[in-house]
């Protein structure tokens, strides 16, 4: 919507989970449904009628890696992207440092557990 309000012509909102939906109402209520088109599925199974001269995604997550979408965004970059085109954001960096903590290791060991149960 963003993009459509500061004059992009055509912008192609690419959403893989139920969120589609609610992106799609909010499209239409703010009157850009002819310039944002809602995609729904994975970036790597969609086709666009065009390549894009600019690719904004929110691939990060937490830790930058958590919601592992890195492979998607650059499949569209390699694949979408316009030579003369743009990303955004197009850098990251992580910063780590040792840590030696006993009960915090505990309660991320159970995180993980967890997590990889739900996934």
């Amino acid at each position: 919507i963003w993009a459509a309000q500061a004059g992009a012509a055509r912008v192609y909102a690419v959403e893989g989970s139920s969120v589609g939906e609610h992106t799609a109402t909010m499209v239409n209520a703010h009157g850009y449904s002819e310039v944002v088109k809602v995609l729904r599925g994975r970036m790597e199974d969609l086709q666009l009628p065009e390549k894009v001269d600019v690719i904004v995604s929110e691939w990060m997550g937490y830790f930058l890696l958590r919601e592992s979408m890195v492979s998607s965004v650059l499949f569209a970059r390699e694949k979408w992207l316009k030579p003369s085109g743009v990303m955004y954001p197009s850098e990251a960096r992580l910063f780590v440092a040792p840590l030696s903590s006993p009960s915090f290791f505990a309660r991320r060991q159970a995180d993980v557990r967890n997590g990889k149960e739900e996934w």
